[in-house]
C-alpha cells in the first residue's frame, strides 16, 4: 500500500487550481461522422492492452460492422455535450521498471502504463482530430512545434536544428540549444488557461467544454 501511494504521488500530482466554463454553442459535433470515427478506429491495434471493461479494440471493431452509427452517436453526443463520462476516465495502471536503474527502490525508477477503455480513447482521439485540424486550418500552431502535428516528426525537428547550427557556424556565430523536460506536464496544465487560450484560438465551443470534462476530476 505504502509503495502504490509513493508512486500515485511521484507519477500523478494534484492539477493546478481553477477551472473555466466556456458558454454554451459550437458545431464541432457536426462534423463527427461515420468516416472519421471509422478511420480513427481502423488505426487502434488489435493487440494493445484494454482497460477496467477489457473489451480490446478487435471487439470493437467487430460491433463497428455490427452497428456503426451506434459509435457515431455516442461519440458525437459527447462533443455535442461537453462530457465524457468519468467512468471512462478510470484507467487501469500497470507499473513497468525503467531498464538499466542504478536503484529499483526510487519511485522514478518505474514508469506507469495507463490503459483505458477503447471507446473512451476513441471518443478522445475524435475531438483530438478536430482540435488539430482547426488549428492547422487557422495556422494557430507556432511553427516550431513538432510534436502531435501531422507530417511532422522529431527528424524534421532534428534536420532544422542542425540547418540553424550549419548556418550559424558558416557565419563565424555561436549557436546554442535548451533543451527542456517538464516533469508530469499533462497533470500539470492549468484548465483556466488552456480553455481561454482554447477560445482565443477560435475554437468551437463544444470542443472546450469537451477537453474540461475530459481534464476534470
Amino acid at each position: 500500500m505504502e509503495r502504490e501511494q509513493a508512486i500515485m504521488r511521484a507519477h500523478f500530482p494534484n492539477a493546478p487550481p481553477g477551472s473555466f466554463e466556456p458558454r454554451e454553442g459550437g458545431r464541432a459535433f457536426e462534423r463527427v461522422d461515420s468516416h472519421l470515427v471509422g478511420s480513427l478506429l481502423a488505426k487502434a491495434a488489435n493487440t494493445s492492452a484494454p482497460g477496467d471493461g477489457r473489451i480490446p479494440a478487435g471487439i470493437v471493431k467487430v460491433f463497428w460492422q455490427w452497428d456503426k452509427q451506434r459509435i457515431v452517436q455516442l461519440a458525437r453526443a459527447c462533443i455535442r455535450l461537453g462530457y465524457h463520462p468519468k467512468l471512462w476516465k478510470t484507467a487501469k495502471g500497470v507499473v513497468i521498471p525503467k531498464p538499466e536503474k542504478p536503484d529499483y527502490s526510487k519511485v522514478r525508477a518505474y514508469r506507469v502504463i495507463s490503459l483505458l477503455d477503447v471507446i473512451s480513447k476513441l471518443v478522445e482521439r475524435t475531438a483530438a482530430h478536430l482540435i488539430a485540424n482547426h488549428l492547422e486550418r487557422k495556422r494557430g500552431l507556432h511553427d516550431g512545434q513538432y510534436g502531435c502535428r501531422k507530417r511532422r516528426s522529431c527528424v524534421d525537428a532534428v534536420a532544422v536544428l542542425m540547418n540553424r547550427t550549419q548556418q550559424a557556424w558558416q557565419e563565424k556565430r555561436v549557436a546554442g540549444a535548451l533543451f527542456m523536460d517538464v516533469k508530469s506536464a499533462f497533470n500539470n496544465v492549468s484548465k483556466a488557461h488552456l480553455g481561454k487560450r482554447m477560445e482565443a484560438l477560435g475554437v468551437e465551443l463544444d470542443l472546450i467544454r469537451w477537453t474540461g470534462s475530459f481534464m476534470s476530476d
